[in-house]
């Protein structure tokens, strides 16, 4: 995925990354993190608790905004996602998927949790939208799906465990709650399996446009 969104980036003067850690986008010429990490030293980076503080750029002053396996983590998505919408003509979001995050044993763990253990959300696009769910602990405890669906998923390649979401304009979200949009008691299983079986479609029409673009899956 970094090929193609290369490609993208190519030529454009400013190409902002958030949440770089120890593997900095080489398309970007601007970091936010919360701290210099290696890989880092010599660049020019906004050091900053992307949880709380506005990004340091005036609006549609980005190019391109690059955040990688980051949303999944803090705990204010919604906030990092309206300040990438205000300073970004465009952008490009990769989370982990939810096929990986409903899927037991993918972050070694034991006993084998479904998905990684240390994140907050479940992230996935629909219908052009961002869709954020809490990763809620009852999730341990339901039978939702068929285990080996997702695992069988996985094992086809690096394509599904990952969440590919390209915006212009403006970054199109969602945060999905508790009781508004679903019940943990009664129907957040079905939320996930409808988070699967999106995630796969989704994942499916990025293959296609790797492929239009001649770039391997």
């Amino acid at each position: 995925m970094r090929k193609l969104v290369a490609q993208r980036t190519a030529g454009l003067p400013r190409v902002l990354e958030i949440g770089p850690g120890g593997a900095p986008f080489p398309g970007a010429n601007e970091f936010v993190d919360w701290a210099v990490g290696p890989g880092l030293e010599g660049k020019r980076v906004h050091v900053l608790d992307v949880n709380q503080d506005p990004l340091p750029f005036d609006d549609k002053s980005i190019d391109f905004v690059y955040c990688r396996h980051t949303l999944e983590d803090i705990y204010d998505p919604v906030w990092l996602c309206r300040e990438m919408s205000r300073v970004g003509k465009a952008g490009y979001i990769e989370t982990p998927s939810p096929i990986a995050e409903c899927t037991r044993g993918v972050d070694a763990s034991k006993p084998p949790w479904r998905g990684y253990i240390h994140h907050r959300y479940i992230i996935w696009p629909e219908n052009g939208e961002l869709l954020i769910l809490p990763k809620a602990p009852v999730i341990e405890h339901l039978e939702f799906t068929d285990e080996s669906v997702t695992v069988n998923l996985l094992n086809q390649g690096p394509l599904h465990w990952n969440t590919y979401f390209f915006w212009e304009g403006d970054l199109k979200f969602r945060l999905l709650q508790h009781d508004r949009d679903f019940k943990l008691q009664s129907n957040y299983g079905e939320l996930l399996i409808r988070a699967i079986q999106q995630s796969g479609a989704s994942n499916l029409a990025i293959a296609g446009q790797l492929k239009s673009a001649g770039l391997a899956t």
